[in-house]
C-alpha cells in the first residue's frame, strides 16, 4: 500500500489535534493500493479508548468516494495512550478483511502508525510506503 506524504501528514496532524480522543477516518484510491485520498470522520463517542462513527455519516461518505470513482482501501484511527496494535473491538467492528486497517500510536513521540491486513479476528501486519 502507498500513501503520500501530505495524507500521511493530515492522519497525523488529525490525531495530534483530537487528542486525547481516538480519531478515526476512510482511506481511498484506486486498485490495488495507491491512496489518494483521506475522509476524516469525527469521532462521535470523544472517548480515549474507542470511537464511533454513525451508519449515516458512513453511508454519505462511502457515497462521496464512490462518486469520484475510488474505493475503500483502507480505515484509520488513532490510540492515544496504548501501542499501534488493534484491539478486540478494532478487529470485532472491521468492516471487510479487503480493506486495511491503520492504527497512529501517541504512546510514542513521535506518532507510530502500523498497517494491518485483518481476517477472522486476527491480524498480520501489512507493509506500506510513505511517497
Amino acid at each position: 500500500m502507498k500513501i503520500l506524504k501530505d495524507l500521511y501528514d493530515q492522519m497525523i496532524r488529525q490525531g495530534s489535534e483530537a487528542l486525547p480522543y481516538e480519531t478515526c477516518g476512510l482511506l481511498s484510491g484506486e486498485v490495488p493500493s495507491d491512496i489518494q485520498k483521506l475522509w476524516p470522520l469525527e469521532n462521535e463517542w470523544k472517548s480515549p479508548h474507542r470511537f464511533y462513527v454513525s451508519k449515516k455519516v458512513v453511508e454519505e461518505t462511502l457515497e462521496r468516494i464512490t462518486a469520484i470513482n475510488q474505493t475503500v482501501l483502507g480505515v484509520y484511527h488513532s490510540h492515544p495512550t496504548t501501542a499501534p496494535v488493534p484491539s478486540f473491538y478494532d478487529l470485532k467492528n472491521h468492516p471487510d478483511e479487503e480493506v486495511k486497517m491503520l492504527i497512529i500510536s501517541y504512546k510514542t513521540s513521535p506518532p507510530t502508525i502500523k498497517c494491518y491486513s485483518i481476517k477472522n479476528f486476527t491480524y498480520d501486519e501489512h507493509p506500506f510506503s510513505i511517497e
